[in-house]
């Protein structure tokens, strides 16, 4: 993700849309999952994660950890959307020659996420739009893992 500190979350959203066109239009069009592929996307923005198979397993952990979503809300998220079936786009090999760097990920993003002053708010984010990634990173507390 750009580290330019006056991109706003808006401004975030839409590169990640343009950067990652091939892979987010092959996603579910139902309503329930138009609104958490939003809110993903939003995710993979203001925690600083590309949509590699490495930056997606780290979404997900600072989904977990670092969201008011939770663990069980976001399994049963990515069921009904069936997030899970993103997952076929990437072959065995690919996952298998990136896992060791995911897993090395694992503890940096979870404690990352337990140091944050607050969770982020999964799909209450609007009023944050307009405002800067720096700056939402430190009202949160937010040190990305870069995934890049």
């Amino acid at each position: 993700m750009d580290d330019d500190p006056t991109l706003t979350l808006r401004q975030g959203v839409q590169r990640f849309a343009e950067t990652n066109k091939a892979v987010l239009s092959d996603r579910e069009t139902s309503e329930e999952a138009d609104n958490f592929f939003r809110c993903h996307d939003t995710a993979h923005v203001v925690f600083g994660c590309d949509a590699s198979i490495v930056g997606e397993g780290t979404v997900k952990l600072w989904t977990i950890f670092g969201t008011t979503l939770g663990f069980w809300n976001h399994l049963r998220g990515y069921s009904e959307a069936d997030a899970f079936s993103l997952f076929r786009q990437y072959s065995r090999r690919h996952i298998a020659t990136h896992m060791l760097s995911l897993i090395a990920r694992v503890p940096r993003t979870i404690g990352r996420a337990r140091r944050m002053r607050k969770r982020w708010p999964w799909s209450e984010h609007e009023t944050y739009l307009d405002v800067s990634l720096a700056e939402i990173r430190a009202e949160f507390g937010i040190d990305p893992v870069r995934t890049a």
